[in-house]
């Protein structure tokens, strides 16, 4: 059973009092989910909100085509899914486990149920969810008015750890909006202006001050 104080490590959760994460607390299942299973499908129904504890989720769109389009990349203190809770309709995107992951469930019925008891609950959600869409709004403003060159630059400095970004060439892809064989020219584009080094499956962030020029159009 999850306590108050594990629900305390959660951003959205860390400000509430006691009462309120007690009452919460009933309320959430604990779910584990192995490397490249789905938790979520685009369209189906809602099984609620997931916080996640460990690990990383993709969240994508998928195109009639076929094509995905990697919305984000959520981690450890993030959550998903709380749009289709609250428009009554089906999952925004597909959310799928990149490593192995474990997270929190809180069924939809139950997330309004504990809103109309606890308005703290509600303003801790309308500030999650206004973070998620200026993340969007981000996202839109790079795939309209940045070239692929520029894309790219900003998600690697943006997913770089200790100097690397643990990404293969089609998850760049994914992310930026194109096609594998124009985000592996411009990745080579980058390795040969000596900003990069691409290793297997992780591209090493050489210089990040060029990067951050090339990201802002420079």
């Amino acid at each position: 059973m999850t306590t108050p104080e594990e629900l305390r490590h959660i951003p959205l959760f860390a400000a509430l009092d006691d009462h309120t994460l007690a009452d919460t607390a009933r309320f959430i299942e604990s779910r584990t989910y192995r490397p490249g299973e789905y938790i979520a499908y685009e369209g189906e129904r809602p099984a609620g909100v997931y916080f996640v504890q460990r690990g990383r989720v993709r969240l994508s769109r998928t195109a009639p085509d076929g094509r995905e389009q990697v919305l984000a990349m959520v981690g450890a203190g993030e959550n998903f899914n709380a749009v289709a809770v609250f428009d009554g309709h089906g999952n925004l995107t597909t959310a799928r486990a990149m490593s192995a992951v474990h997270c929190l469930l809180l069924p939809g019925d139950a997330l309004i149920t504990l809103i109309r008891r606890h308005p703290d609950l509600a303003l801790a959600m309308l500030r999650e969810m206004a973070g998620q869409l200026r993340s969007l709004a981000v996202l839109v403003e790079d795939l309209a008015f940045r070239s692929v060159r520029e894309r790219l630059a900003r998600e690697l400095l943006r997913e770089a750890r200790g100097g690397a970004a643990e990404l293969t060439h089609q998850e760049l892809a994914e992310r930026t909006g194109t096609v594998r064989e124009i985000a592996g020219r411009a990745l080579r584009q980058l390795a040969q202006e000596g900003l990069v080094r691409l290793e297997r499956g992780r591209v090493v962030v050489l210089d990040p001050d060029g990067l951050a020029r090339i990201g802002d159009g420079g």
